[in-house]
């Protein structure tokens, strides 16, 4: 997952241009979900200095073996609706045989028509919406979130540790050793008013993770001094 949840880091273009010439050697399929597309707040991914709206801002690689993953739900805030796609390449062999990514779409065509078929009219309606509107709106939305990022970054900078905030919407902080994330979650929502995922949730105990696109900027910095004084009074415990 790039730009990533839980962690909110986004991994750089020539990061995953490695993995994928790695995996392409070893011959095994790498499936990259790009759900946080729009989030790549340090553009590390961007493919252009351009401000062309034409010009696709992530990259979707042409290979055989690897299959991309798109979503409307975040970007476009469209969760509900359960709409995306997937992009896979259309090469051919030197004979002109049937590449592996076009044999790979047959057959998941034949596993959507056995599940779903397709997704809800009213969904494909809003899904095409979204398109007809376009990046900039979905660009508009996502720089309204880098208040709230800056203020979580600084309501964590207490902490030994802290990752993400350069990708996708979440920050993740290392609590002091010892510190139970679970009942440290739990004191700040019930002391403090203000919510976070503990790390175990996602398989990193002794962490937190916070997300800050859940409320508008003055109330993610009012969220934040909760969350500073919520750090500061419990790692002194």
């Amino acid at each position: 997952v790039n730009p990533g949840n839980p962690t909110g880091v986004s991994l750089p273009r020539e990061f995953l241009e490695e993995i994928t010439q790695l995996t392409k050697e070893y011959g095994v399929w790498l499936v990259m979900d790009n759900t946080y597309e729009h989030f790549d707040v340090e553009e590390k991914n961007k493919l252009s200095n351009t401000n062309d709206n034409s010009t696709p801002d992530f990259p979707c690689f042409d290979e055989e073996h690897v299959i991309n993953i798109f979503s409307f739900s975040k970007g476009y805030a469209m969760a509900g609706f359960r709409v995306g796609y997937v992009a896979l390449s259309s090469k051919t062999s030197n004979d002109n045989v049937e590449g592996r990514g076009t044999r790979a779409y047959e057959q998941m065509l034949k596993v959507q028509d056995t599940i779903a078929i397709c997704t809800s009219r009213i969904s494909q309606m809003a899904a095409l919406g979204a398109l007809r509107a376009g990046r900039e709106w979905v660009h508009e939305q996502v720089r309204t979130l880098d208040t709230g990022r800056k203020a979580i970054l600084g309501a964590m900078s207490s902490l030994e540790d802290v990752i993400g905030g350069n990708g996708a919407m979440y920050v993740m902080g290392k609590l002091p050793e010892g510190v139970n994330d679970q009942e440290f979650a739990s004191s700040l929502v019930e002391h403090y008013g203000v919510a976070v995922i503990p790390g175990s949730f996602c398989g990193l105990s002794g962490w937190i993770r916070v997300c800050y696109s859940n409320l508008p900027p003055e109330d993610c910095k009012i969220a934040a001094a909760r969350l500073e004084k919520g750090i500061l009074e419990l790692t002194a415990k």
